[in-house]
């Protein structure tokens, strides 16, 4: 079988049942994503400054640039 057209007739002349065991195996098998674990990205913030507030320097230059 060298041309598509061989092998169309060569699955086509194939019993219902063995063409359903190779679409089945011609699928793509689906692979469960893997679950990532994230960092608690507040306690370390809470771990590290405590109970401060700390002050948004954004916003504070921005102040100064159109001041």
């Amino acid at each position: 079988m060298s041309t598509v057209q061989e092998i169309k007739q060569a699955i086509d002349s194939l019993p219902a049942e063995e063409r359903k065991k190779l679409e089945q195996l011609l699928q793509p098998v689906p692979r469960p994503t893997p679950m990532v674990s994230l960092p608690n990205q507040a306690e370390r913030r809470r771990r590290i400054l405590g109970d401060k507030v700390l002050p948004n320097l954004v916003i504070e230059a921005r102040e100064t640039e159109s001041a």
